[in-house]
């Protein structure tokens, strides 16, 4: 053999050896987790194995490592199974190249459910094993995950259930799945705040969002023993009311008519009932709750201050089951079942007052309510919804005067798939508030009534681009009948005159478009744009006002008519959104966010406390649109692999033409209310602490907010305390709740709630006068004086029957007890101040709505 040929020989043998040495024997450490492609590359290029790719023609994708040391080869594998690309040996180089065109990817889908009653489970994750390739369920229960070519173990999850190991082979096409998943312990529902699945704390796009879910081990403390849901949300940060006996929630210091409620889409004008001491939501027809009170996602709009929304539950598609209960405010009845197995099923329950909630023995209060649902699978792309609420109010006093108000609601929905990745919903919605006061006692006895409804049209799209990449767009039109009151004689010797008030009418508007993408392997980033629009229409009559004078009717220089549905003011709007999530790692990440929302619909009140005979009114000529713009920073936490969870929250929002009224406004069944308003602007801004404990004997969360909620209202002929910042009837400094939950033995359970706030605002008279006979209050500066420091404790203990007979068989029913003392050591809260003459002197006298302990009991049961 020749030198040249022996040379030759030896060269190959020495490269072959020399690849192979860095293929197989050649080791690679890594930290394990998560790194992008380039990332990985880059680190076993450090480590000595010559690889050559171009960094710009690499794919945006990310690498897990579960092991602190790999061979080269299994190291390349790792990356090429994750990734798709491809590894070519040449010479003594390793060459990386990417050819997304020929990579064909497969889609799974379908929707995840609880095994036991076929309740869909929102929020609920599915993830390729060892992986960062997963998606959650979104508002119908339906995912969708693009994975490569080949076989595939995937982990379906969700927070207090037995998680799917599942193997599936995607080697030719698509593939439908649909799982069920079982409880871990099955248990009646129950409100309890609870996390999102693990690590979506950490990672969701959406800060400042509180979950309450209803599958619980243990109840915390309700008044009277009544579970509702908002009550629950008030002992989260930045959530709270007035008082007890105050309609409508405070989110992060706003008006409680900032706060956009959505039961099944449909709208909710007034979420209470017996005039806020409970809401309008049946806990035990409610699946989940999302209280969204930062950053507020583009498919949502119309309120300044945050979205509330509340899923109804769908009912058993298998069996059929009765559930219901009976305590000192109410007593309920639920049934559930099928229509046709596996293909329809139904919902209906049913809620009514038992005892009169009031401390006037000649007064009277009571309510009813009904929720309904049914569903229909037409097939496995198509699912069509029916949602129903109806709810009533009635209180009569002593006067013998007779107040009826209530929700009506209906939602009809189609959810439609029209590919693996392209998902779709389309709405048609009514939603109705109505108020109604009979006042038959005085000489100018009367019949008020005033209403709105609206009919909204919607659809909502969904297209996974891959899963790093979401596109969500979609638009919505809802037109704005509202009746702001008539008033009539309540017979013929009444001495009242009829008034009745123009009728309103308005076309909200809005497109939609968002992009949720993984840029990186710890950089998330939720961005999109909303157009919304109001168009006021006609018929209408709008008064032109001398520019040199304040707005009275003693000003009006000129009177507009306009015709049936002639617009006479339009207002368009965009809205921008953005949120930013950067995960230093699985424990914890930043979040920023902006949002800017307009609100074109506002509660006209001149109360401190809303009540239910205050007014809605559109934007129109002289009543811009409110506009926000929300900032917040936080810092969140997952420690001990979501034992606890964690949060610092800070934020700052900035109002304009917010709606405020004159001082001595009068509202009630006024014919000119521009008259009598203002234009303001707010701030509000603050910090929220979260500590929540998931697991173990003991659990419970404790939430702390340092707030302020500030308000300045000044024109050029009319302002409030001097055109100076001032607080809000909303502001609350410090607002402090701590919550326990511990399982004393297996079938009893014991829980207690404190809440903390600083006092809240009110205006002290600094006088009186005498005018024409009637003593008139003379009232300083607006919001200057506050009342004293709210506390309370409440406890509770549920005890649970046993579920097994003597014989060892199961007992056909689930029952538990619940014992609730309110108020436990009777602090006498001063929910306002109101002022008695005796001998011509004045005295100033606390209210209280409760100032003694109220224990309560209460029973549950399911069939």
């Amino acid at each position: 053999m020749s030198n040249c040929v022996k040379g030759t020989l030896l060269y190959i043998l020495l490269l072959f050896f020399n690849l192979t040495a860095l293929c197989q024997e050649g080791r690679i450490t890594i930290a394990s987790g998560q790194y992008t492609l380039l990332e990985a590359l880059e680190i076993a290029k450090s480590q000595g194995i010559p690889l050559a790719y171009s960094s710009d023609l690499l794919p945006k994708s990310q690498c897990v490592f579960n092991k602190s040391e790999y061979s080269a080869n299994a190291f390349l594998d790792v990356i090429m199974d994750q990734t798709g690309i491809n590894i070519q040996k040449t010479q003594n180089l390793i060459v990386i190249s990417y050819l997304p065109s020929t990579v064909k990817f497969f889609t799974i889908r379908g929707s995840i459910r609880d095994k036991a009653s076929g309740e869909v489970l929102i929020g609920a994750s599915i993830n390729k094993m060892n992986t960062t390739q997963g998606v959650v369920t979104n508002n119908y229960g339906f995912y969708s995950l693009s994975l490569a070519p080949g076989s595939h173990i995937v982990n379906v999850n969700y927070l207090g259930y037995k998680p799917i190991i599942d193997t599936i082979d995607l080697s030719s096409t698509n593939q439908q799945r649909e799982y069920r998943l079982e409880p871990i312990i099955e248990q009646l529902q129950e409100v309890v705040v609870s996390a999102y699945e693990p690590d979506i704390n950490i990672t969701s796009l959406v800060p400042g969002t509180n979950t309450i879910n209803l599958n619980s081990k243990g109840q915390i403390p309700y008044f009277l023993g009544e579970v509702d849901v908002l009550q629950g949300a008030t002992l989260l940060p930045g959530i709270n009311t007035l008082g007890e006996d105050a309609n409508g929630l405070s989110i992060r210091g706003g008006n409680v008519d900032q706060n956009l409620i959505l039961l099944d889409e449909a709208t909710v004008y007034n979420p209470n009932h017996l005039y806020g001491l409970i809401s309008i939501f049946n806990p035990e027809a409610v699946n989940k709750i999302e209280v969204m009170k930062g950053f507020i996602p583009p498919s949502y709009g119309g309120r300044a201050s945050s979205v509330i929304t509340v899923h109804q539950k769908e009912g058993d598609y298998d069996s059929y089951h009765l559930t219901g209960g009976i305590g000192i405010v109410s007593a309920k009845l639920i049934a559930e079942g099928p229509i046709k197995r596996e293909k329809s099923s139904f919902i209906i329950s049913g809620r009514q007052s038992l005892f009169n909630i009031s401390q006037d023995e000649n007064s009277t209060n009571n309510f009813q309510d009904v929720n309904m649902k049914v569903n229909w699978k037409y097939n496995p792309k198509n699912t069509f919804y029916y949602s129903g609420y109806f709810g009533n109010d009635r209180s009569t006093n002593t006067f013998e005067t007779v107040r009826n108000w209530g929700n009506q609601n209906h939602s009809f929905r189609w959810n439609h798939h029209f590919s693996p990745r392209v998902f779709s919903n389309f709405s048609a919605i009514l939603s109705q508030y109505t108020y109604r006061i009979i006042q038959p006692r005085e000489a100018a006895s009367f019949i008020g009534q005033s209403k709105i409804i609206d009919y909204t049209l919607k659809s909502d799209w969904s297209f996974v681009i891959n899963d790093n990449h979401e596109v969500n767009f979609g638009g919505s039109s809802v037109f704005h009948r509202l009746k702001p009151g008539e008033r009539i004689p309540f017979d013929e010797n009444s001495s009242s005159d009829t008034l009745l008030l123009d009728q309103e009418y308005g076309l909200e508007s809005a497109l939609y478009i968002s992009h949720e993408a993984q840029l990186f392997s710890k950089f998330k980033v939720l961005y999109g744009l909303r157009a919304s629009s109001l168009r006021n229409l006609g018929a209408g009559t709008v008064y032109t006002y001398s520019q040199n004078r304040p707005m009275t009717d003693e000003s009006i220089l000129d009177t507009t008519y306009y015709d049936r549905m002639e617009t006479i003011k339009y207002y368009p709007r965009l809205e921008p959104r953005a949120s930013l999530v950067y995960k230093w790692n699985n424990q914890f990440s930043t979040k920023l966010s902006y949002s800017r929302v307009y609100q074109y619909l506002h509660l006209i009140s001149n109360t401190i406390t809303p009540a239910p005979t205050d007014i809605w009114k559109l934007s129109d000529s002289f009543i811009k649109p409110t506009e926000s713009n929300h900032y917040s920073l936080g810092l969140f936490f997952n420690l001990k692999n979501n034992q606890y969870e964690a949060y610092v929250d800070g934020y700052y929002k900035s109002m304009n033409h917010l709606v405020e009224y004159k001082n001595g406004a009068d509202l009630l069944f006024n014919e000119n209310p521009e008259t009598e308003l203002l234009n303001g602007f707010g701030r509000n801004y603050g910090v929220e602490f979260f500590l929540k404990k998931n697991e173990g004997k003991l659990t419970g969360w404790l939430s702390y907010t340092l707030s302020r909620s500030e308000v300045k209202i000044s024109d050029r002929f009319s302002s409030v305390n001097s055109g100076a910042y001032f607080p809000s009837n909303f502001d609350r400094k410090h607002d402090l709740s701590a919550v326990a939950i511990y399982d004393i033995l297996p079938r009893l359970s014991g829980s207690l709630s404190f809440n903390y706030n600083s006092g809240r605002p009110f205006t002290l008279p600094l006088g009186r006068y005498i005018y024409e006979g009637n003593l008139i209050p003379h009232f300083g500066n607006r919001n200057q004086n506050r009342l004293p420091d709210y506390h309370r404790l409440d406890l509770s203990l549920k005890w649970q029957s046993k579920s097994i007979k003597k014989d060892g068989s199961k007992r056909i029913i689930d029952d538990y007890w619940t014992f609730v003392v309110y108020n436990v050591y009777s602090r006498d809260n001063v929910y306002s101040y109101f002022y008695q003459e005796n001998d011509g002197e004045t005295t100033v006298l606390p209210y209280s709505i409760f100032d003694s302990i109220l224990p309560a009991v209460t029973y549950h049961f399911k069939l």
